[in-house]
């Protein structure tokens, strides 16, 4: 079976995995109710991600087991969907994660060697990045529009400078992720990913990004992860200020400002941010070719999203104080 056939292959035996998930979902009633914190009005499947893993299984069936930072990934989406399903202690889920990120390790660290030092404290930041990657999926369409973007980036990177990853897996990868949309990307979603999916797709973007810099030596390519890396640092910055928890759920995001204050629908948001990334991903390319340093791009796009990030907010916030209080 040749690779085109084997990946048409795989596409129903997907779609077949995600709605029968459905179906049992709905039998063993695993909904997400919505509460004060979320952005949603009514109840919805949870646990769709389940199709990343499934996928990543498949692909391993079909292509061989080749990389170790699958493993990885389905040892955090088996945990995560266990928690999706019954909460598990925080410090269990961290210590899996940083298993995990071992196994994304086992593939970067064959052809250069860091210092035990570098790892850790780069198995931390890669640890944090994850569960903000997970903190993101708030809104209908945000993580696999998001994804997508960065799936694709670096699919056009494969193709047009070095070839370093799999395209096939990539592709795979990517069709999971439209087939997961065809039911969350909607005014009313039918699924939502759950941390099965968030978590599993943000490792998979730690691998990526990871890669490319240790093979490069550049750091323009933290850039691939620059919207969300803001987002969720500002905010975790924010609920520092404020003496929260950041562990527990919250609606302080900016992306959940825009939708249960301003009252943008999730959809136009989730393709804003996407968009901005994918204007962001060009200018990488572009730095490339032109050989302009990459840790200065990154630094540029950092501060030109702080600033946005705190001039919307600003606004945001300031108006609503107004209108409080107008209104009292």
């Amino acid at each position: 079976m040749d690779i085109s056939s084997k990946i048409i292959a795989i596409i129903p035996l997907q779609i077949l995995a995600i709605v029968a998930y459905l179906s049992i979902a709905k039998r063993l009633n695993l909904y997400d109710n919505p509460n004060e914190r979320s952005s949603h009005k009514e109840k919805v499947i949870r646990g769709g991600g389940v199709i990343i893993p499934v996928s990543l299984i498949l692909y391993s069936l079909f292509f061989g087991l080749h990389h170790f930072f699958i493993m990885g990934v389905l040892l955090v989406a088996i945990i995560s969907f266990v928690d999706d399903i019954i909460h598990i202690n925080a410090f269990i889920r961290l210590a899996i994660h940083f298993i995990a990120v071992s196994f994304v390790f086992m593939d970067i660290h064959r052809e250069i060697n860091y210092s035990p030092i570098i790892v850790i404290l780069v198995s931390i930041l890669a640890v944090a990045a994850v569960n903000a990657y997970n903190f993101m999926d708030g809104i209908n369409g945000m993580t696999g529009l998001y994804t997508l973007t960065v799936y694709e980036s670096i699919f056009f990177y494969n193709y047009y400078f070095t070839p370093l990853f799999d395209t096939n897996l990539l592709i795979i990868l990517s069709i999971a992720i439209v087939i997961f949309l065809f039911f969350n990307l909607r005014s009313q979603a039918k699924m939502f990913s759950g941390d099965v999916g968030s978590i599993s797709l943000g490792l998979l973007a730690v691998f990526y990004v990871l890669y490319l810099i240790v093979h490069t030596q550049s750091l323009i390519y933290l850039s691939l992860l620059a919207v969300y890396g803001v987002e969720a640092g500002m905010t975790v910055l924010l609920r520092l200020f404020k003496k929260q928890n950041i562990f527990q759920a919250h609606r302080m995001h900016l992306f959940q400002d825009l939708v249960n204050i301003v009252g943008i629908p999730h959809i136009k948001v989730s393709l804003f941010y996407s968009l901005i990334q994918l204007f962001i991903n060009f200018g990488i390319f572009l730095c490339i070719k032109c050989k302009f340093s990459g840790y200065l791009y990154f630094t540029y796009i950092t501060l030109i999203l702080i600033a946005i990030y705190v001039i919307v907010k600003f606004y945001i916030h300031n108006n609503l104080e107004k209108y409080n209080h107008a209104k009292n």
